[in-house]
């Protein structure tokens, strides 16, 4: 079915409160923000490693790494099993839910060993790696998508070099 603009509206809106919530949890207390350690931005302060950084963290990958994992995990298995049934793969399915986890794993890893121990033993340009990573999300899924997509890679080439491709020129690369 196709998708209603009341739905579409509601999903935009708890996008919106959800990471409000989220952000202003460290500014009531639950949780606490710090510069990044080159300075540049605000991230979560992970040199304290007390209850409350702890609960947070936990709470925050939970609701916000593993549930949304889940969620693509199991929403493109179906996605997969509907083109395995048509015999047409016309995209990676298991693509988004790898760059999800290769972007933001090592800023998790990163949170979760600063819950343990201290990570201040860690020279600030290397603790800023991940949060970088982190940060490209947002572009590399729109590449994924873009590039995924044969309508909008057939978009680009045609931006690009100016040339149309054919119909059975895009069957031919995405088998």
């Amino acid at each position: 079915s196709k998708l209603q603009w009341s739905t579409a509206v509601s999903m935009m809106a708890f996008a919106w409160l959800f990471a409000a919530f989220w952000s202003v949890m460290p500014l009531l207390g639950w949780g606490e923000y710090d510069y990044e350690p080159l300075r540049t931005c605000c991230t979560l302060d992970y040199s304290k490693g007390d209850r409350n950084y702890i609960t947070f963290l936990f709470a925050l990958s939970i609701f916000n790494f593993m549930i949304p994992g889940f969620i693509m995990l199991t929403a493109y298995q179906s996605i997969h099993q509907k083109f395995k049934k048509s015999g047409q793969y016309k995209f990676n399915t298991g693509l988004p839910l790898k760059t999800l986890v290769v972007c933001w794993g090592p800023y998790c890893l990163l949170c979760f060993y600063a819950a343990v121990e201290n990570v201040m033993f860690i020279s600030p340009k290397y603790r800023m790696i991940p949060a970088v990573i982190a940060k490209t999300v947002p572009t590399v899924d729109a590449f994924v998508y873009a590039l995924g997509n044969e309508n909008y890679r057939g978009g680009i080439w045609q931006f690009l070099t100016g040339q149309k491709i054919e119909k059975a020129e895009v069957d031919n690369k995405t088998k």
